[in-house]
């Protein structure tokens, strides 16, 4: 009997547990902040992580996010100093650090993105307004978002949030001029290319006719020294056949009278020739007498 008492005390003592504890303690980790209140009045803030305790069925805890939030806002066209529209599309990076504040004046998640929206597009509105389209679109970006920052990071303090950082994803003309200004860009682009290709057009032709101009400078001095040396051989040839002339004067008339009959005598020919022609000098015989 003794047995049973104490198993259903165990049961209940489990039960009242079950009950009591999530309603007595809760659990903040390490990327959330917490706030605990008692019919609506704070009685305590959370900053760091662990296991706290709270008084059960009384107390309330109310949970927010201590990593960095990404609010990204929607693309808006703003007027730049020259009365001239950019369509401008923005991030922002901001977390909470001080919970107490951020509900006081935010409350929640979609409240704080409604107004971090409205805080950055009107700083850079502002800042838009201040600078030409092409500065923007240029160079100017980058300054531009710094001082929107700088601008933004107080009056997200006094919402309990830190800025991290806010940039420009996109800055880009108006659907209407787009296609205007693209059509310019490419017209620019086929004026340079056809200046190139005029430019690549000249120095081919340059080259070409340097190369043909050489090339004919070479041939002509080729020619010449080939000229001067088939000059030069039948002199040489010329001289050796004076020197072998003078050597044996009737071994020349011989040969000569040799290739004579060559050229004349063909098949079936008839020459008709007087008795006393020296064409007929070594017909008669090979060692004809010598003529005075």
């Amino acid at each position: 009997m003794s047995i049973n008492r104490t198993a259903i005390i165990f049961v209940i003592f489990i039960i009242l547990l079950g009950i009591l504890g999530p309603q007595s303690f809760f659990v903040v980790d390490e990327t959330q902040l917490a706030i605990v209140t008692r019919f609506g009045s704070v009685k305590q803030t959370i900053v760091s992580p662990g296991i706290r305790a709270k008084t059960p069925f009384v107390d309330a805890v109310t949970y927010f996010e201590k990593r960095n939030t990404l609010f990204d806002t929607n693309p808006d066209a703003l007027l730049t100093a020259d009365k001239k529209r950019l369509v401008i599309d923005t991030y922002a990076i901001a977390r909470i650090t001080n919970p107490l504040l951020f509900r006081e004046t935010l409350q929640n998640s979609q409240r704080a993105l409604t107004r971090v929206n409205d805080l950055v597009a009107s700083e850079l509105r502002r800042k838009i307004a201040d600078d030409d389209q092409v500065d923007i679109i240029r160079d100017k970006r980058e300054g531009i978002m710094a001082e929107v920052k700088y601008d933004v990071i107080p009056k997200l303090n006094e919402f309990g949030m830190k800025t991290v950082d806010i940039r420009i994803k996109r800055a880009d003309f108006p659907n209407e001029i787009a296609t205007a200004v693209y059509a310019r860009m490419q017209a620019e682009r086929k004026r340079i290319a056809d200046a190139e290709r005029a430019e690549g057009a000249k120095a081919d032709l340059e080259i070409r006719s340097n190369v043909d101009r050489q090339a004919q400078i070479i041939t002509a001095e080729a020619e010449r020294d080939a000229n001067v040396l088939r000059g030069e051989g039948e002199a040489e040839a010329i001289r050796i056949f004076a020197e072998a002339l003078e050597q044996d004067p009737e071994f020349y008339r011989f040969q000569r009278s040799l290739e004579a009959y060559q050229y004349m005598f063909t098949e079936n020919t008839t020459v008709i020739l007087p008795s006393d022609s020296e064409l007929f000098t070594y017909l008669e015989s090979p060692n004809p007498p010598l003529s005075d």
